[in-house]
């Protein structure tokens, strides 16, 4: 007659060792959906934080944009009041950079 029992196997401890393990699965699984969950939660914080941080960028944007249309405006409208001036300066400028450049 054959014998039916697994070679090694101690009858009776496979439905402990299925136990265990089942256990196992559970608290993996439990884990598993807490560390999603947290995940998730970072993620949402992680993204309305973005947001906002895009719209003041954008409020940001917006005022420098009117800033530099003022001084663009002012530099103007003080070049058109005072062309000799603005000659003068920029013949400053041009000679001030020249020798700048030309000590290399």
């Amino acid at each position: 007659m054959q014998s039916t029992t697994m070679q090694g196997s101690t009858p009776g401890t496979g439905s402990t060792t299925t136990q265990t393990a089942e256990t196992i699965a559970t608290r993996a699984g439990e884990k598993l959906s807490n560390l999603s969950s947290a995940a998730q939660d970072t993620y949402d914080r992680m993204k309305t934080a973005a947001s906002q941080a895009a719209n003041r960028l954008s409020e940001r944007s917006d005022e420098l944009r009117e800033l530099q249309q003022r001084a663009t405006d002012t530099a103007r409208t003080y070049m058109r009041e005072h062309p000799l001036a603005t000659i003068g300066i920029a013949v400053a400028v041009g000679l001030i950079l020249s020798r700048l450049l030309s000590r290399r």
